[in-house]
């Protein structure tokens, strides 16, 4: 039987097929595997075979049987003749013999309807009393019940696929659970506090015990409460998972409660998974692929607001982050029975001209040896018409969007697959241009595998604290500039960029970078400060610090611990406003080169406030606030081997991120502005703006274009191309020759 598995190869972790490397490319079918529809109805699929015939071997299905479809409430067992539909599978397998499939398993039951419910109600999760009778039904994450069931679903599947000699035709199983697949329920999308169940109530408990070691006495003096006990309800009420001590966050000796709750949630969701997949693993003897949409730190800001889905009114100020259990990313890329892991590509800025990163940490994601699988779900011209998530309108913008996201791909080692569900039955990238780019880019795939370097070629860090919203307010004030600034200003300063869990940091497991960019790194102890600052403080290396970094310490809220970590003094203002900072003085060379009008900022509310208040800090620009405040707000201080550099306001333009990064002696590939990928030996750009743009290459090199097959340079460290608005052009200037 075939053997999939992910290893590494020349730096970048990759698929393994019977020990040879394969590019990871997917194309997701909905033509013959609606639930919906009877199971002995068959429909042609050109599309599959349109896949099939530029060189497409791997698929996906959504598996049209769901939990619910294979249980029987008397025995409480599953039916193996449920997973009878799955023999449409051979009918593929007539039309590419080599076609392999990964199956999107459903491991939850849903609904008032659903026999296991009726059967489970005290298993199910319980929110907050504004959501009663607005959502569905569903298993608190911390059913014992109900996971167990669900592992059994899961072998149930994995015993049918094998007895049945299916086997030959599966790749690997994606794990789904929450309200969209992606192991996020709707409480947090709705800003529902949860879950309230018994099951819930009693693994906080048993959480507890094992963390304050049973003892009472430890519990009362960490969460400052005398009167609180192991017995009894412990989930924090809505108003405790709120509650905030200054503005934006939260004293850990006041609020330990909801930071205990938070943290724990963030486990069990990262328990959960390394259950289920560990039961897929085992099941299929380690033959086929397990993973998870999961760990969308860069990204699980948004609400049902921002989707203009769920309620009408739907909130939009609130963030899903600290109540969707993604911020155990760091339990889970530890799990040896998690291969991948996935996320549709960034939503910030999808469409011509925008960025299409990951909403995970990539680069903390390859250093676990784990595969990033990005699920592309592009909308292109051929969606119906309002389809929104940047859908573009004609077939050159949809060529130009995925060769951008194909060079994304690339560049970072990772696999895709591409949804075909803007219509009924597919064909939302029926246009022989867009299929022609498709085949060039297995071609470039292929290619890349032989090259002698596959690992990150990045100079830059963005660091991601995934514990900092445990810490914090629900609402997203401060962290929707935040995201915003990857698609607006850190994808446009000339050089990659990867995205790193602080965790990699201090643990030691991350490579060295020239300039760290840390948004979020709010909550550290005394001993993470001073690692911190020990890892940063040698070999010329620069930090670049946002707003509150290390505001959260043990013992409460300092602006003292945020000027320990910058290096340069800060004052704080117990107010909160909107925050913006202006360039003023331009002698200085980290400034020189930008123009008069360098602004950066949020008009969301952000409290408390910070401004520089240090006679030995070199001050490069105003902080304007409340009552037409102007002072001290981007300044840095230079020492002989580091540099600590400090901005007040979120959001930072391009142009000031990339003279950030010439200061730190990174290198500067483009100057353009344009959003821009690059590795060992390709090197993309996107465009805003038509006109010339140079590229600067590392080494001397040849160079062609890649899509277009042409040589635009010959043994040459820099040169020139015409772009139109809107385009993406991919170079090579490797070590082989071009593919």
């Amino acid at each position: 039987m075939t053997r999939f598995e992910v290893r590494d190869h020349r730096g970048a972790p990759t698929l393994f097929v019977d020990g040879e490397p394969t590019p990871l490319a997917i194309y997701l079918t909905v033509r013959n595997f609606d639930k919906r529809r009877d199971p002995e109805d068959w429909q042609d699929d050109p599309y599959f075979e349109a896949f099939r015939d530029v060189g497409f071997r791997f698929y996906s299905i959504h598996l049209p049987v769901r939990f619910d479809d294979a249980y029987d409430p008397t025995s409480g067992e599953f039916s193996l003749q449920a997973f009878a539909p799955l023999e449409k599978l051979r009918r593929y397998a007539a039309l590419q013999p080599e076609a392999r499939f990964l199956l999107r398993v459903y491991t939850e039951p849903r609904g008032k309807d659903s026999a296991w419910i009726q059967k489970h109600l005290e298993e199910c999760e319980v929110l907050e009393p504004r959501a009663k009778g607005k959502t569905y039904l569903t298993p608190s994450y911390a059913s014992r019940i109900w996971l167990e069931d669900a592992a059994e679903f899961i072998r149930t599947l994995v015993r049918y696929v094998y007895e049945h000699e299916l086997d030959q035709y599966i790749l690997g199983y994606l794990i789904c659970a929450g309200n969209s697949a992606e192991w996020v329920k709707v409480g947090p999308m709705e800003d529902w506090a949860g879950d309230y169940s018994r099951p819930m109530q009693e693994a906080f408990r048993a959480w507890l015990c094992q963390k304050y070691d049973s003892d009472v006495h430890a519990l009362r003096e960490a969460w400052g409460d005398p009167t609180v006990s192991f017995e009894g309800d412990l989930v924090p009420s809505p108003e405790e998972q709120a509650a905030t001590d200054l503005f934006l966050f939260k004293d850990p000796r006041k609020h330990r409660k909801a930071i205990d709750y938070f943290t724990f949630l963030a486990h069990l969701v990262a328990s959960d998974i390394d259950f289920l997949c560990q039961a897929a693993k085992k099941a299929c003897r380690g033959e086929h692929l397990a993973g998870v949409f999961y760990g969308y730190l860069q990204e699980i800001v948004w609400n049902n607001g921002f989707f203009a889905q769920g309620l009408p009114d739907a909130d939009v100020a609130h963030t899903a982050a600290a109540r969707s259990g993604h911020a155990g990313l760091r339990e889970v890329l530890a799990s040896p029975y998690v291969d991948f892991l996935s996320s549709p590509y960034s939503y910030g800025f999808r469409g011509v001209g925008g960025e299409g990163g990951f909403m995970s940490p990539e680069a903390s994601v390859r250093l676990a040896g784990k595969l990033w699988v990005s699920e592309e779900d592009m909308r292109t011209h051929l969606w119906p018409p309002g389809s929104n998530y940047g859908q573009t309108r004609t077939t050159s913008e949809t060529v130009s969007v995925l060769k951008r996201q194909m060079a994304n791909l690339l560049t970072h080692g990772a696999g895709a697959w591409w949804n075909d569900w803007g219509r009924d039955r597919g064909g939302v990238f029926d246009d022989p241009r867009v299929m022609e780019t498709f085949k060039r880019f297995l071609e470039l795939a292929w290619h890349h595998l032989d090259l002698p370097d596959r690992s990150s070629a990045a100079e830059v860090a963005t660091v991601i604290q995934a514990k900092n919203w445990f810490y914090r307010s629900t609402l997203n004030n401060l962290d929707i500039p935040i995201w915003r600034n990857r698609a607006w200003g850190i994808a446009r300063l000339g050089a990659p960029v990867d995205c790193l869990l602080l965790d990699d940091l201090l643990t030691g497991r991350a490579r060295d970078y020239k300039l760290y960019i840390f948004l979020n790194v709010f909550a550290l102890s005394a001993a993470e400060r001073e690692e911190l600052k020990r890892l940063l403080r040698r070999d010329g290396k620069v930090a670049l610090w946002v707003y509150a970094p290390g505001f959260v310490g043990e013992d409460g809220l300092s602006m003292e611990y945020c000027s320990d970590l910058v290096g340069i003094h800060l004052q704080m203002i117990e107010r909160q406003w909107g925050i913006h900072v202006f360039i003023n003085d331009f002698a200085h060379p980290l400034t020189r080169g930008l123009t008069t009008f360098t602004f950066w900022g949020t008009d969301m509310r952000l409290g408390p406030l910070f401004t520089v208040d240090d006679e030995k800090a070199t001050v490069l620009g105003t902080a304007v606030t409340m009552q037409g405040r102007c002072e001290p707000g981007f300044a840095l201080r230079e020492e002989t081997d580091w540099t600590s550099i400090y901005s007040a306001a979120p959001n930072l333009p391009p142009s000031l991120l990339r003279e950030i990064a010439r200061y730190a002696h990174v290198h500067l590939y483009s100057e353009g502005e344009d959003v821009l990928y690059a590795d060992h030996a390709y090197v993309a750009i996107h465009t805003v703006r038509a006109g010339w743009k140079e590229i600067h290459l590392p080494r001397r090199a040849d160079v062609w274009e890649v899509f277009t097959r042409r040589q635009v340079g010959r043994n040459c460290t820099a040169f020139r191309d015409w772009f139109n608005s809107g385009d993406t052009r991919f170079y090579y200037y490797g070590p082989l020759p071009p593919p």
